[in-house]
């Protein structure tokens, strides 16, 4: 990868934006949004290349004119499942490109068909994990989400605790997330400390935060506007819904009874909105 790293990092975002979009076609019946956003480092300045992607919680039919949610709330798409296309889907990239000798190999044990038969088939019989959190709460969280990660360097100033001159140390902090997010003090020595900072400075012109689905550039801006409509209307069918339910009331799906009365409902952002409380923004955006 470091020797890739133009290469390797596209590979990178087109496998995992393809993994979700064909989720979204397969599952919803249209596209999704996605924003991606390239971390090469882990707590420790270590090399560890991922992507933090937003994803919308639904997709828009190729028509424009129906957003379709997951049946269940709980969860978009399974994640194992994900995980086993996202692999085959970098993995079978990345056999194409050496096959025609496209990658810097510095490694030569890579440069025999044998071995790198053998080793692509150990990256085939490992687990690929892709992680995922609960949806944000509304407009503002994604913007605070995308304050914190999208022009994130690789060890911000406030982390440096120490510079120790004499002894040539450097010292900042780190969460160790294995052992309940503490906060912890690594020293590593100014050499060690600069060989592991200069593994996050990315080729010149490389885009690290890349759109897909109706966030791409291409088609965004009517795709938008379309999802919006979309959620105009279903918010004012909402307002009228207790008039309706006059006539015909709604029951506890719990225990049957009827007299059931909407006080309030979550939009598709999960903001939650009272009804009579005036006009209701309902904008996903």
């Amino acid at each position: 990868m470091l020797a890739n790293q133009r290469r390797l990092y596209s590979l990178l975002f087109e496998c995992a934006a393809q993994s979700l979009l064909e989720f979204g076609r397969n599952r919803l019946h249209g596209d999704l949004g996605i924003t991606a956003v390239l971390h090469t480092w882990g707590q420790k300045l270590d090399f560890h290349p991922h992507l933090h992607c937003i994803v919308t919680g639904g997709a828009l039919s190729p028509d424009g004119k129906r957003w379709r949610s997951p049946k269940q709330r709980k969860f978009l798409f399974p994640l194992r499942a994900l995980g086993v296309l996202f692999r085959g889907k970098f993995l079978a990239g990345l056999r194409q490109m050496l096959d025609a000798g496209e990658l810097r190999l510095p490694d030569s044990e890579l440069k025999t068909p044998a071995s790198r038969a053998r080793w692509l088939s150990l990256l085939y019989s490992k687990r690929w994990v892709v992680y995922a959190k609960c949806p944000f709460g509304g407009p503002q969280q994604v913007l605070r989400y995308l304050a914190n990660y999208a022009h994130r360097v690789a060890l911000s100033n406030r982390r440096i605790v120490a510079l120790d001159t004499q002894h040539r140390t450097v010292t900042f902090t780190y969460r160790d997330y294995r052992h309940g997010s503490q906060l912890k003090h690594l020293t590593l020595d100014a050499q060690e400390f600069i060989r592991r900072f200069s593994l996050h400075i990315l080729p010149s012109g490389l885009v690290r935060i890349r759109h897909y689905g109706i966030l791409g550039n291409n088609r965004r801006k009517r795709a938008i506007e379309a999802a919006r409509a979309i959620f105009k209307c279903r918010g004012r069918a909402l307002v009228l819904q207790p008039q309706v339910a006059t006539e015909k009331p709604m029951c506890c799906p719990l225990c049957g009874k009827a007299g059931v009365r909407l006080v309030a409902f979550t939009d598709p952002a999960g903001v939650l909105h009272m009804i009579g409380a005036g006009p209701m923004p309902c904008d996903s955006s």
